[in-house]
């Protein structure tokens, strides 16, 4: 079939723009094309299928390249040759080469349009133009002043090319076809397998962001800390500007212990993280968070175009993109997770959502066992101090001792480097010291006068009988020392061991010294309390024989003033019974240990 071109709307002459860019084959598969054929004396250019010119041959005969360059008639007749093509295999199909008549051209010029497809779509075309006469005759002339081209230098070019006759351009151009379908095969299988290349390695960023906020998880540490570090996990991986989780008021993560008299943190920040910069405040996020409350029956809300939505006209200034995630605790609300703004200014699509929900599921699980955690700590914690309760209630005058003895071992354990955990596990220790005193008879241990040594023989066994009371807990085994050995001494004279020096664990040493502090600065049966500044030279004085001396100085740079207030109030006991000892003791009545004795002997009443 023939086809002629409307030469009607061919532009004025000039020197052509920068190509329009299209890309039906890739530029190196073009060009490798273009080299082959231009051996055969064929001249390629690549158009999109609206007729924009993309690239040509840029080795080809110069004859091709002034054209191509210089006249906007040439261009525009191929592109509407092009046009044409493309219309043609929309309405038959066919992927035929078509010949096509070129008017007064025809004489010495032929284009073979080559249809490249994806699938049954046009998405481009390969044009081969063809020189058909070593002619120069008046349609020559013709063609030079129809191209606004200067005969004479077109000439002397096209003396350079070389003729093909006009019976073989069907035989090149399905040949061509040929060549241009398995370069399309060939940019198909590469696309291909750029595109797997490419989701592999988004895959494997994926599942690298999952496993290290899996270990964050794994990692001993609050919920509101792990909560940031999945936030700046998150961050670099993913698209989003800001990504911000917020808790509902009853199911926020408990925040760290404060001690008393400390600043306490605001709400919000209890229960609201951002990491990145998008809200201007947490009350906007908690705001957000209520005005789209019924995401929570849903899973997940995605608004790329927050504007259009009427719910969050407040937001506009600052809010663009969101992917809301909520998050569920047994069927019940969890919370919310937000990712925030796109930093590329575009969308976000359904593979972030699909990896911001992953995130969000993992966070509620972990979020869930932290809950049923803090449960079991929460009923474990309750018991322990039950217990050690039923042993302070069996005589008034050491209420909450156990308490404060565990605040002072949390405190000097920091003070001696611990980590966080350690003094933790510290503070448990302190807690159960004297849990052995359950096994002391009322009357020995509520004596208010000075015990026999039977009765103090049978008060040294307390540390033994805590030991075995406890034995069965495995989780706790670790701080069986400090319970055996808190009544051992520096200098070998303690119980129930005999123990000296370096040989008594160092959490029986902390214990010991917090206890006999707290011993010192409460009143007793038997005694008034101590002021602070004679417990503190008793400390100083019992260095190297009672206390440990490193201990003893690490004590003694504590706040103590500031460490018995708050340990009182920890202990939710009555400072008053502190103040009154302290205020009996002005008179002079305190007991004073005889040197070498020790606050061993104070602590139980032993002159």
């Amino acid at each position: 079939m023939t086809l002629s071109v409307d030469t009607a709307e061919v532009p004025e002459a000039g020197r052509l723009p920068e190509p329009v860019a299209c890309s039906p084959l890739s530029g190196d598969g073009f060009a490798r094309i273009a080299q082959h054929w231009r051996s055969a004396h064929v001249w390629l250019s690549m158009w999109d299928p609206q007729g924009n010119l993309g690239e040509f041959d840029r080795g080809g005969p110069r004859f091709w390249l002034t054209l191509c360059e210089r006249s906007k008639p040439f261009v525009a007749r191929l592109a509407r040759i092009v046009t044409l093509a493309v219309q043609e295999h929309a309405k038959t199909g066919k992927q035929d080469v078509q010949a096509f008549d070129l008017g007064p051209w025809q004489p010495d010029l032929a284009v073979a349009p080559v249809i490249v497809r994806r699938g049954r779509r046009a998405i481009g075309v390969v044009l081969a133009a063809f020189y058909l006469t070593d002619r120069l005759d008046e349609a020559f002339q013709r063609f030079c002043h129809d191209c606004r081209v200067d005969p004479q230098v077109m000439k002397s070019l096209a003396d350079e090319v070389r003729a093909v006759p006009p019976e073989s351009i069907e035989r090149t151009g399905r040949l061509l076809q040929l060549t241009i379908d398995q370069a399309r095969e060939i940019d198909e299988g590469r696309d291909e397998m750029e595109s797997l290349a490419q989701n592999l390695d988004s895959t494997y960023e994926e599942l690298n962001l999952i496993y290290r906020i899996s270990v964050q998880m794994g990692l001993p540490q609050h919920p509101i800390k792990m909560l940031e570090a999945v936030g700046r996990e998150i961050l670099p991986v993913t698209r989003a500007v800001a990504i911000a989780f917020v808790m509902p008021e009853f199911e926020a993560p408990s925040a760290p212990a404060v001690a008393p008299g400390a600043d306490r943190p605001s709400r919000d920040s209890e229960r609201i993280i951002q990491i990145g910069t998008a809200a201007p405040g947490l009350g906007d996020l908690d705001r957000l968070a209520k005005d789209l409350d019924g995401i929570a029956n849903a899973g997940y809300l995605l608004l790329n175009d927050v504007k259009a939505d009427g719910r969050l006209s407040w937001a506009v200034p600052w809010l663009d993109h969101l992917v809301a995630l909520p998050m569920r605790f047994s069927n019940q609300p969890g919370g919310v997770m937000f990712a925030i703004n796109c930093d590329d200014g575009g969308d976000f699509t359904s593979v972030d959502v699909q990896l911001f929900r992953a995130i969000a599921d993992r966070v509620a699980a972990f979020l869930e066992n932290q809950r049923l955690y803090d449960d079991l700590a929460d009923l474990l914690m309750g018991l322990l101090h039950a217990l050690v309760n039923s042993i302070d209630a069996k005589d008034p005058y050491t209420c909450g001792h156990s308490e404060r003895v565990a605040h002072f071992s949390r405190l000097l354990a920091k003070k001696a480097g611990y980590s966080d955990m350690d003094c933790q596990r510290f503070y448990l220790a302190g807690l159960l010291h004297d849990v052995g005193k359950i096994g002391i008879p009322d009357a020995v241990l509520c004596k208010p006068g000075k015990l026999t040594k039977e009765e103090f023989d049978e008060l040294r066994l307390h540390p033994e009988i805590g030991v075995r009371i406890l034995s069965k807990i495995r989780q706790i085994q670790d701080l069986m020392p400090g319970v055996l050995y808190h009544h051992e001494r520096m200098d070998g004279r303690g119980y129930p061991k005999g123990l000296k020096g370096d040989d008594i664990p160092r959490i029986g040493r902390i214990i010991c010294l917090a206890d006999c502090f707290d011993a010192m600065t409460t009143s007793r049966t038997y005694r008034a309390a101590l002021p602070l500044q004679l417990a503190i030279s008793e400390i100083r004085r019992c260095s190297g024989t009672q206390f440990d001396p490193e201990l003893a100085e690490l004590m003694l740079q504590l706040d103590l003033k500031k460490a018995m207030k708050d340990a009182y109030e920890l202990a939710s006991a009555e400072p008053e019974l502190g103040r009154l000892g302290a205020l009996d003791s002005r008179t002079g009545h305190w007991p004073r240990p005889a040197n070498g004795a020790g606050w061993n002997s104070i602590v139980t009443g032993k002159a």
